[in-house]
């Protein structure tokens, strides 16, 4: 198993200034609160993004909750910089088996009338050691790739049952 490695500590606004920044925006036929409630849902995330969400901090979450998350050989630690019920949340990592040096997201559930929201999701990264600006590239390259997929898949699971997280 890959050696977790700390990261820089970074605030929220890294998510939308840091290097390697990318906003994904994606329109949802359902309430912002149900957007924001589905992606405070641990188990989801696995039907969404393929990742397993554990909470490490007891409800309710807030800022200062943490969690791991596991996937495909990574595993990540993170921690909430931001909370705001039903409107945003954001995280940084706190320790890795990626090649990372800094890490965070932010995710914007934007009321659009009519019972629509949109998501906004922010995130921006810096590689890590002699290899990290290739592992940045790579990383980046993969990672859009699967979140632009992601953020559609998303959209379809919240519109297909939209009282599951209402």
């Amino acid at each position: 198993m890959p050696k977790m490695r700390e990261l820089t500590s970074v605030d929220a606004d890294y998510a939308t200034i840091g290097p390697n920044q990318t906003t994904l925006r994606q329109p949802i036929a359902v309430p912002a609160a149900t957007l924001f409630n589905c992606l405070a849902n641990g188990p989801a995330w696995k039907e969404w993004l393929g990742i397993d969400v554990e909470w490490t901090s007891p409800e309710p979450h807030g800022v200062g909750t943490t969690r791991t998350v596991t996937t495909t050989g990574v595993t990540i630690e993170e921690f909430f910089l931001t909370w705001d019920e039903g409107e945003r949340m954001a995280f940084r990592f706190d320790r890795t088996t990626l090649l990372l040096r800094a890490f965070a997201e932010h995710y914007e559930c934007t009321p659009r009338g009519g019972g629509a929201c949109e998501l906004e999701w922010s995130y921006a990264f810096e590689g890590s050691g002699p290899l990290g600006s290739v592992f940045a590239k790579v990383f980046g390259a993969v990672f859009g790739l699967q979140n632009k997929r992601a953020v559609k898949k998303l959209a379809k699971l919240l519109e297909a049952d939209p009282q599951r997280f209402a």
